[in-house]
């Protein structure tokens, strides 16, 4: 594993984003989950699309990572929801599957995300994908709280 060296050098990047792993697999949810604590985000994972709907009731993620194979369920509610949320700017969704090309799945699901990752996933594709998504966000959350804090 080669991780770049802007990912070692900034360990906080993603200080104060919410992000919510959906995976079944537990191995690759612990990995999502780590690599991102270790940026600064906080990390909530779930291992199944019912207890990450339960989730949204009371948290609304900056970032959504979910699997979307799983036995028994189906990710679309979740999709749907998160894309109710996306009118208020909020949540931006990233699609992890190790079955399907990216084509396929918006042809499936009929629902628009930032970003597919395909299994097995490469640590620094993950990484940028996840900064390239949220820090333009991020740096104007923090461009708003020095310009309040300075005056």
């Amino acid at each position: 594993m080669l991780l770049t060296n802007e990912f070692l050098l900034n360990p906080r990047i993603l200080e104060d984003v919410q992000i919510l792993v959906v995976e079944n697999d537990c191995d690759s949810r612990e990995l999502y989950a780590i690599l991102l604590e270790n940026q600064g985000a906080t990390v909530t994972t779930s291992g199944s699309i019912q207890d990450a709907l339960s989730f949204l009731d009371w948290g609304v993620p900056d970032l959504l990572i979910c699997e979307i194979r799983f036995l028994g369920e189906s990710v679309y509610p979740l999709l749907q929801r998160i894309k109710s949320l996306r009118i208020t700017g909020r949540t931006i969704p990233i699609l992890v599957t190790s079955t399907c090309s990216p084509i396929s799945l918006t042809q499936q699901l009929m629902v628009k995300v930032e970003a597919y990752l395909l299994k097995p996933i490469d640590i620094d594709d993950f990484v940028h994908q996840v900064w390239d998504l949220l820090l333009p966000s991020v740096r104007l959350v923090r461009k708003s709280e020095i310009v309040s804090s300075s005056c």
